[in-house]
């Protein structure tokens, strides 16, 4: 009778396959972290006593770190919160009052550094940027370590280049940025980041310092790669441009005409160097690194610093950082031979990107990232993982009988099935942020990315091999290839093109509440760890509970505007 019951229980592949175990301690840190910094938001910490108090209940954690009441734990919580409540006292910059933003634009000198290059230069010669203030006049309200987007009047376009970590000095228009700005524009853009201040010089710029040498060979690296995905380009240069854009994350290279259509059809995200884009680069090493005989506990070693090399070149945009940390938490794990968790590597690169930067946890590109990622790994992995099961073709049919036609209709239906598992996923996660934050919805965008998802797969992988072989000189061989990667482009702005003229692709929600967003979230994530806790997402219908909390919410405040 055990044996027979042993032998059901393991043949039920909604108990062994939709089940993900969610053992990842970095989420308690990274819990009373978020805590921590919205606090610290919202109220100066006194650092002096919240640390004093945050040393206390440490001490009591780990004298209760045996009872069975769990008390620990929750002295854990506590003191892990009031430490980083004081240390995000100590490190989120200062938000400026509504009455400072509202002043009109004043003249102020100032001596910065630049940590972000736009746009080296445009047809009116000028360069874009961000850039952290050294130093600046009094009048101006700024403080050493404010940041600030830049607009630079270039000397000679063509021999002087803005190239980051460079300091300069200048004279210039300084400009506020509202609180109230449409979050769907540029500067709404700069608000997420941390930046209230526009500065468009006046006078001479004084270049002070140098970049490093690093940020130099990143910088002759960047231009070199921009030739390189450029050989055998088409007359027209519209392929091109989304080439380059895709590869080396310049949106500036796309028209307005294809940023509009990618934006409208919620597929902007493919210009944005991120998950996608070092999940394939990575993808890509491994697999080469494998076919030259690396042993898997070495190639972390050699595959990891080639990916953050790419990160710099293409200018470790927030996002390409962020997905960096993923890859570095998963792939490193390969060599320590720990248990690779997905989610583990999720948690602890939010940590680590908070500790460093925690000012990202009000980034929207912060919180889609890592909600997309969550809800794919928590929903849209389970779901495809349930449904291949329930819907296995054949299943009465040994698999070493199966005929040709009956394999690739088997793998067919597996894709269609991951893919629309993890496009639903990702589409849940951003809808309610979207509405709440751009002011549109794209329903349309769960099916159009199913499509273009593997497109641009193809395309980043041509793009990543062109480049590695035009390094060793083979620019003909790259040229090839680029023709290869220009043709997946070329299907998937086809596509788009095509996907934005149909009625119902977006749908306009200006004044949706930014609270119901949260909220729903918030029970979103909630219930599908719940669900995962007690291991049933695979049985019954339980599962329509998370999205259905995500629709309620959209309906409700749709309702409420």
């Amino acid at each position: 009778m055990r044996t027979n019951q042993s032998r059901s229980v393991g043949n039920d592949p909604m108990l062994n396959r939709s089940h993900m175990p969610t053992r990842a301690p970095a989420l308690y840190l990274l819990l009373v972290l978020i805590a921590g910094l919205c606090a610290a938001r919202a109220v100066t910490a006194p650092i002096g006593l919240a640390l004093a108090i945050a040393l206390l209940l440490a001490a009591l954690s780990w004298r209760l770190s045996r009872p069975r009441d769990g008390l620990w734990l929750l002295s854990f919580l506590a003191a892990g919160a009031l430490a980083f409540w004081a240390y995000g006292s100590l490190r989120l910059p200062r938000q400026p009052e509504t009455t400072q933003l509202e002043r009109p634009i004043r003249e102020a000198r100032l001596h910065f550094e630049v940590e972000r290059v736009m746009q080296a230069h445009n047809d009116y010669s000028k360069a874009t940027g961000i850039a952290r203030v050294i130093e600046a006049t009094p009048t101006s309200r700024l403080k050493s370590g404010d940041r600030i987007f830049f607009r630079l009047k270039l000397p000679d376009a063509e021999a002087f280049n803005v190239l980051r970590g460079s300091e300069y000095q200048a004279t210039g228009l300084l400009k506020p940025i509202p609180h109230n700005v449409d979050p769907d524009g540029f500067e709404g853009y700069l608000k997420d980041t941390g930046i209230h201040y526009q500065f468009e010089r006046t006078s001479a710029l004084e270049q002070l310092r140098l970049p490093s040498r690093f940020d130099r060979f990143c910088q002759r690296m960047n231009e070199r790669f921009q030739s390189h995905l450029r050989l055998g380009a088409p007359e027209d240069g519209s392929l091109e441009s989304i080439y380059i854009a895709m590869l080396l994350g310049q949106k500036t290279e796309l028209s307005e005409a294809q940023t509009e259509r990618f934006r409208m059809t919620g597929t902007m995200h493919f210009f944005a160097i991120s998950g996608l884009h070092i999940g394939v680069i990575a993808t890509v090493m491994a697999q080469f690194l494998i076919l030259v005989r690396v042993p898997r506990k070495l190639s972390p070693f050699i595959g990891l610093p080639l990916l953050y090399l790419y990160v710099e070149i293409t200018g470790a945009s927030p996002s390409a950082v962020r997905a960096f940390l993923m890859a570095l938490f998963f792939w490193a794990s390969f060599a320590f031979t720990r248990q690779r968790s997905p989610l583990a590597a999720l948690a602890a690169s939010a940590v680590g990107v908070l500790i460093f930067k925690p000012d990202q946890l009000w980034s929207l590109g912060f919180q889609l990232s890592y909600t997309v990622v969550l809800s794919i790994l928590l929903l849209g992995l389970p779901l495809y993982t349930a449904a291949s099961a329930r819907l296995a073709p054949f299943r009465y049919l040994p698999k070493a009988n199966w005929a040709a036609s009956q394999h690739f209709y088997a793998w067919l239906q597996d894709s269609l099935l991951l893919l629309l598992a993890i496009s639903l996923s990702a589409w849940l996660a951003s809808a309610l942020l979207s509405a709440a934050f751009f002011g549109y919805l794209s329903p349309g965008a769960v099916f159009l990315n199913m499509a273009l998802v593997n497109l641009a797969a193809l395309a980043i992988s041509a793009g990543v091999i062109s480049l590695s072989v035009a390094t060793l000189g083979l620019e003909s061989v790259a040229g090839f290839i680029n023709h290869a990667a220009w043709m997946s482009i070329h299907a998937m702005d086809s596509l788009v093109a095509w996907s934005a003229a149909l009625p119902g692709m977006m749908i306009h929600c200006e004044g949706f509440p930014q609270w119901i967003a949260y909220a729903g979230l918030g029970m979103y994530f909630a219930l599908l760890f719940w669900l995962q806790r007690i291991g049933r997402f695979g049985r019954g219908y339980l599962w329509v509970l998370p999205p259905g909390v995500i629709v309620a919410g959209l309906l409700y405040g749709l309702a409420q505007r």
